[in-house]
């Protein structure tokens, strides 16, 4: 592909504003959400029902594989953005007619869980199409930056609109930004991508899907990063399940606690943008064993202070070690993977990934029950750290 320059009218700067606007929305949603479930049921083990439909749609990733290796990737960005302001705009209306219902927002939350798996899918297979492979890198440093951009700013949002215009209204904000990002999807240019020509069957779909698990395997980069992200994600969500909790120990202010929580925001920006320079310094080997030995260490190190102000700063410096590793990981899987396997090996990698993450959060609740909400902190930095010597394993070439 000739290399053009990346400017605001450029293809791949109105997909990161179609994606901006999509996970802005979002993330209001996922504030509105369990205001609007606790509105109607006042119990918050509906709450968790609510968002847990909606994540349970990550373990049927590699399932869409297929399909996004079959279809044009500019036709699923549409049908998943089109569906998710439909369900936005339906969940809007019965809310504002006060129609809703615990099961309605189970159905809802579902539907756009699917059409967010099958738009994160079709978004990584479109950057290759759209950029030359010398700026693979730098197109998914943006992307990153832009994601986490919204996860620090979408909540003050969320916040403005509920003091504005109360959640029922403040759905129908959301429904006007997914229009939005519907709007930029279609301004994208219409390229023809080859498909697999033979007739959709379930042997040729079984087919299909084990050639993207037997790839993965085979190719070592992106299988042994897959197996390092497995282990460190992991251990980070030990973290993750229990910062709240070991925060509110430590202080009983909001403001603090607020403060803790934006600081990994906040380091995730600092990190990502870091990542648009790092690999001009130094290999992706080097770059993902420094980020996971610095990311343990950074979770240690939570676990075991006693003040607020270092709490954020150790948070902050973890956030920033993951955000500079997510272009990397995203980057070598377009490079090593041909162009009819994106959406399989994409699906499947982040099954791989994710997949442990019920089980970390159930052994973080057990464990801090059994040896404390600091000592199991930092026993996830533990592993985190452990995942580096993984990275050893990579070719040397990468």
């Amino acid at each position: 592909m000739t290399v053009q320059k990346i400017t605001l009218t450029h293809p791949l700067s109105r997909l990161m504003m179609s994606t901006t606007m999509a996970s802005m929305a979002g993330q209001v949603y996922s504030i509105l959400l369990p205001l609007l479930v606790l509105e109607v049921t006042s119990s918050t083990i509906a709450v968790t029902i609510a968002i847990a439909a909606e994540r349970a749609t990550m373990l049927l990733q590699p399932l869409i594989g297929p399909f996004l290796d079959r279809t044009n990737w500019k036709h699923v960005l549409l049908i998943a953005d089109l569906a998710r302001f439909l369900c936005f705009l339906l969940l809007s209306v019965f809310a504002v007619t006060n129609q809703i219902s615990l099961l309605l927002v189970c159905i809802i939350s579902i539907c756009i869980g699917f059409a967010s798996q099958f738009y994160q899918g079709a978004q990584f297979t479109a950057i290759p199409h759209l950029v030359a492979d010398r700026q693979l890198h730098y197109a998914n440093s943006l992307e990153s930056a832009l994601f986490q951009l919204t996860i620090v700013i979408g909540p003050s949002i969320g916040g403005v609109a509920l003091l504005f215009f109360g959640i029922h209204y403040s759905l129908v904000a959301v429904s006007g930004l997914s229009l939005l990002a519907v709007w930029l999807v279609l301004l994208l240019p219409y390229e023809q991508q080859t498909t697999s020509s033979k007739t959709f069957s379930i042997s040729h779909y079984i087919h299909e899907l084990k050639e993207g698990f037997i790839f993965i395997y085979q190719q070592k980069e992106i299988w042994y990063t897959n197996l390092i992200l497995l282990i460190s994600n992991f251990g980070i969500q030990f973290l993750i399940v229990l910062l709240v909790i070991y925060v509110n120990q430590l202080t009983n202010d909001p403001l603090l606690l607020g403060i803790v929580l934006s600081s990994g925001g906040i380091g995730a920006i600092l990190g990502t943008s870091l990542g648009f320079f790092a690999d001009r310094f130094s290999t992706y080997k080097q770059l993902l064993f420094a980020a996971k030995v610095i990311g343990g260490l950074s979770i240690i190190f939570v676990g075991l202070s006693e003040t607020i102000w270092l709490t954020a700063c150790f948070n902050m410096v973890g956030t920033a070690a993951a955000g500079a590793v997510n272009p990397i990981i995203k980057t070598i899987r377009q490079r090593y993977t041909p162009r009819h396997l994106l959406g399989r090996v994409q699906s499947t990698s982040r099954f791989i990934t994710f997949t442990l993450l019920p089980v970390a959060s159930v052994c973080a609740g057990l464990l801090s029950e059994w040896i404390g909400v600091g000592l199991t902190i930092v026993l996830g930095g533990c592993i985190a750290s452990i995942s580096g010597l993984l990275v050893w394993q990579l070719p040397q070439k990468l």
